[in-house]
């Protein structure tokens, strides 16, 4: 089994959101590798620039690669760009709105359980991805 973390999930982690430290542990055992995509990295890297531009801090940029050392880079290769956009258009017809980088994320790696805190991602149930949305009481 292979396990997507996303970018929410990322940060919940840095911030060291129990649900997340236990939803790792949990799979620990069936997990075959940890993957990160290489959207999620620009999304948290956005961030810790922004962070170092406007206050000189470099802390968050070195914690961010700290955390994405033990990860396997998944890029979003053509093949990624082309199921997502198949992924968009089912969403459209069905009136719903989920973000295209959450589309793009959740397309990197088709097989794996995405692990996120961001209930965008729920409508992709319905579209066969595997993910599991933490934070919320249904789940």
């Amino acid at each position: 089994m292979k396990v997507l973390l996303d970018t929410s999930f990322l940060i919940e982690l840095k911030k060291g959101n129990e649900e997340a430290v236990n939803a790792l542990e949990k799979r620990k055992e069936r997990c075959e590798d940890l993957l990160v995509s290489s959207l999620t990295v620009y999304e948290l890297l956005v961030g810790a620039n922004y962070v170092f531009k406007k206050y000189g801090n470099m802390k968050e940029l070195m914690v961010i690669n700290e955390i994405l050392k033990p990860l396997t880079l998944v890029s979003i290769d053509s093949d990624a760009v082309r199921r997502a956009s198949a992924i968009k258009a089912d969403v459209m017809l069905k009136g719903l709105d989920v973000p295209d980088m959450d589309i793009l994320i959740a397309c990197s790696d088709e097989d794996a359980e995405i692990l996120t805190f961001d209930k965008d991602f729920n409508p992709l149930k319905d579209l066969g991805f595997k993910v599991t949305v933490l934070g919320e009481n249904n789940g």
